[in-house]
């Protein structure tokens, strides 16, 4: 049994220490705030066609969405918590003026993917041209998925330690300790997943982008409505509506501006919203990277999984899997394809 130990508590975190502790791993979990997370206020869309990804990007989201239900099906056998997970596809809503995003939709079903065009409903406000199904797609309730994580850590026995690393201790390739605040921490494998704080600890270009959300109640909606001006996602218990993109560093906190904006993008897309009553207002700071692509760097006894930007919730299980093979001694390609590496001499 190796002493593993995963710095961050987010959704990459706590899959990477799921998969970890299910391999028979002793599992340590460190932590500044374990509600700090931006994963507890993300939006949970599993959107790789809306959000319109190609390349190596794509098949690295498609391949994740594609784990998916067995993903939540594993984290709720082990946690035995309920995780709200929808795979009913999601509408990409094709605004007066975008029409080029059809051309898209056809470009993916070209390829074999389930595609759908829709004649704009009555529901809608009449700058909405159309929308495109993409039947494929999915989304989770983010609240469900963390506690269900939460649980599995404590029946797994996985030990969450609140402490603030401020150091590592590295000779070569190899991570020898880390500092942290409270104490010295040694283990024989290290998962770094330290999301919009990366930068804080390793020499990569990982930023903060801020994102601003609201949770309405008193419409609903009967699938994900994803726009350029807004995201409405219905939960169980209510609508998220989503979300900013602000270039602020962490600058805390809800602005007027920020709710202005979304409260217009909804009601740009569904009129009837300008009734909906505010339950809630959220914010949390993306991962970002220069080409919005992940981050993968790693040493013989340690990983950085890192800048999964605008997809983190999606790229939950095939990082975890990622890190697991790793750990056995396999290497997926796409730790040289998202290497930092490629930011070199840019």
């Amino acid at each position: 049994m190796r002493k593993i130990i995963v710095v961050g508590s987010g959704i990459v975190g706590l899959s990477c220490a799921l998969f970890f502790a299910l391999e028979g791993e002793r599992v340590r979990v460190i932590t500044r705030n374990p509600e700090e997370a931006t994963s507890w206020v993300a939006g949970g869309m599993l959107a790789p066609f809306s959000e319109g990804l190609e390349g190596d990007l794509f098949d690295f989201s498609y391949k994740s969405l594609q784990e998916y239900p067995s993903f939540v099906e594993l984290l709720m056998d082990v946690s035995k918590q309920r995780v709200d997970f929808w795979q009913e596809g999601m509408y990409r809503v094709v605004l007066k003026g975008e029409e080029d995003l059809l051309n898209k939709a056809e470009k993916y079903k070209s390829l074999g993917y389930k595609v759908n065009k829709i004649e704009a409903g009555d529901w809608l406000s009449e700058d909405v041209f159309a929308l495109v199904e993409y039947k494929q797609e999915a989304w989770v309730d983010v609240e469900t998925l963390m506690d269900a994580l939460l649980f599995a850590m404590e029946r797994l026995g996985v030990e969450i330690i609140v402490d603030e690393v401020v150091d590592i201790q590295i000779q070569g390739q190899e991570v020898k300790a880390l500092r942290g605040l409270k104490e010295e921490y040694k283990g024989d494998f290290y998962l770094f997943a330290l999301g919009a704080w990366s930068a804080e600890l390793f020499d990569i270009p990982v930023y903060p982008i801020k994102g601003q959300g609201l949770k309405l109640k008193g419409v609903s909606l009967p699938k994900v409505h994803y726009s350029s001006v807004s995201y409405l996602i219905p939960r169980e218990r209510y609508l998220y509506v989503g979300a900013t993109s602000e270039d602020v560093g962490f600058l805390s906190g809800n602005t007027l501006e920020g709710i202005k904006r979304l409260s217009e993008g909804a009601i740009c897309v569904v009129p009837s919203l300008a009734k909906a009553q505010v339950v809630s207002m959220l914010y949390g700071y993306r991962p970002a990277t220069p080409d919005e692509k992940p981050i993968f760097d790693v040493g013989t006894n340690y990983m950085v999984a890192t800048g999964h930007y605008r997809n983190g919730i999606l790229h939950a299980p095939i990082t975890a899997r990622i890190a697991l093979d790793y750990l056995r001694g396999l290497r997926s390609p796409y730790l040289d394809a998202f290497s930092s590496r490629r930011f070199l001499g840019s």
